[in-house]
């Protein structure tokens, strides 16, 4: 298929400045490629775009190309998902003396600046019509894994293209693209990646790549189903041994869980961890860990409420991190000491850990309270707001994502929790304690009890304005004075 497709540097160009263009930048932020080219020309070094941008620009034409548009009709329409680009620049060189160089060019913007000596890599914010645009710069090198999991030992002197490309972790990750002026555009392609990715597979350079750094085995799971590509055969039988030998006991919980929030942030992330769960993976993180069909539910419950509320706009209703609600439900096949040893394992935290215990508990509570029919009735809005005011939003939604469907919770119950949700808990009194203390009453648990009886008022509709609230307590309270 890879000799069926010409990829000239026209059409190469024409697609890097459309990406630009669509993310704001502006088409002749195409320009600014052939800039870095030249500065690192007059430094003496060579530099070429490498991994994600490139591929996913190769995929970008391969979908506008007649011949295998037919093909990637059902790979995600996307690629370029990050709400700003990142780039990744190779420099057969010193990559931080060309970004010394680079700061000190006037043509440049740049926002921030970070040298990380020990891995010879460079990590720049420009700016492109001010919106940033973060490039990545590393020294060409070659990388040795003292054992596994470990992070690797760098060498950069006299590295090439050639050996760099060999320490990458699949080989539609390995393309490079040279931005040096005499042979701008070409494409370097020494592991054979464009022909993977015209025929979507995904693919490790080597057998020992899933032990030299198993946390490949995330991203190889992510790279396939956002992609819409299959992971090549010898490549499973190399991550099976690699998970038979237990490499994932060797990577911290920091970096596994690094991970998993990035496939969490992924389009119907239940693909993911249902293909995690297929390969074994979660197991080899933890070994009672699963997803099962009904994890499957819940995710879907989950994406689709924060999707809505994200796109409808009247919504006021800001409620924690979504991530809480997926780490819950991974979690939640676990009990007592294994919950404990989880949260330990993922390097979670006690902040975390407390917060998913909250709406276990209080999931619970209102189960409860279904089966006891209290939802049964019907409810003024006052009568609703008191019986919900006690849980925390976060455990009432993941009532909701858990039970949605089942006979504990029947369409009156989540007509109630919407209500709740959406509108009644965000309801207050117009008046404050200083408006209660200057109608004559200062005792404080009075002044309390005073709120949220206007509060219960105002909710059920019979309080419309400030007015109405001063009025009422003073009739009440103050005998009319």
């Amino acid at each position: 298929m890879a000799g069926l497709i010409e990829f000239n540097k026209n059409s190469i160009k024409q697609s890097i400045s459309e990406v630009f263009d669509y993310y704001g930048y502006g088409s002749s932020a195409f320009d600014f490629i052939g800039s870095i080219g030249d500065v690192s020309a007059s430094i003496g070094c060579r530099v070429f775009l490498i991994g994600g941008f490139v591929r996913d620009i190769i995929i970008r034409l391969a979908k506008t190309n007649h011949k295998a548009a037919s093909l990637f009709k059902s790979a995600y329409n996307k690629p370029f998902d990050s709400h700003f680009l990142d780039l990744d620049i190779v420099v057969e060189g010193s990559a931080e003396k060309l970004a010394r160089r680079i700061k000190e060019n006037s043509n440049f913007k740049i926002s921030y600046l970070n040298v990380h000596k020990k891995f010879g890599t460079v990590l720049i914010e420009f700016l492109i019509n001010d919106m940033p645009l973060k490039a990545d710069f590393a020294s060409l090198r070659t990388e040795v894994y003292k054992k596994p999991g470990a992070l690797p030992i760098v060498n950069t002197e006299k590295a090439m293209l050639e050996n760099d490309i060999r320490r990458r972790d699949f080989t539609i990750n390995t393309i490079a693209l040279s931005i040096n002026d005499d042979d701008f555009l070409d494409i370097k392609d020494y592991a054979f990646g464009l022909s993977d990715i015209l025929n979507k597979k995904v693919k490790v350079l080597h057998e020992r790549s899933f032990i030299d750094d198993s946390t490949r085995m995330f991203r190889i799971v992510r790279f396939e189903k956002r992609l819409g590509f299959k992971i090549e055969c010898r490549t499973l039988k190399y991550m099976k041994s690699a998970l038979d030998e237990n490499v994932m006991d060797g990577i911290s919980g920091k970096r596994i869980t690094a991970e998993l929030y990035l496939l969490l942030k992924e389009n119907k992330p239940w693909i993911y961890f249902e293909r995690l769960e297929n390969l074994g993976i979660l197991r080899g993180v933890y070994d009672k860990l699963e997803f099962s069909e009904e994890s499957k539910v819940v995710f879907k419950r989950i994406y689709l409420y924060f999707k809505k509320n994200q796109a409808d706009k009247t919504d006021k209703n800001v409620i924690a991190d979504i991530n809480i609600f997926y780490l819950a439900e991974i979690l939640s096949c676990l009990k007592n000491g294994d919950f404990d040893s989880a949260i330990k394992r993922l390097n979670l935290g006690n902040r975390i850990k407390n917060r998913i215990k909250k709406i276990y508990l209080e999931s619970e509570e209102l189960s409860k309270s279904a089966r006891g029919g209290l939802f049964k009735l019907k409810l003024k809005n006052s009568e609703i707001y008191t019986a919900f005011k006690g849980f925390d939003a976060s455990s009432i939604l993941f009532y909701l994502f858990k039970n949605s469907g089942k006979d504990g919770i029947d369409l009156n119950l989540k007509k109630m929790i919407v209500k709740y949700l959406d509108e009644l808990m965000l309801i207050k009194p117009a008046v404050n304690g200083n408006d209660v203390k200057s109608v004559g009453i200062c005792e404080g648990r009075l002044c309390g009890k005073i709120l949220n009886e206007v509060m219960l008022l105002k909710i059920d509709g019979k309080l419309k304005s400030k007015d109405d609230e001063l009025r009422y307590i003073m009739k009440k309270y103050s005998n009319g004075k």
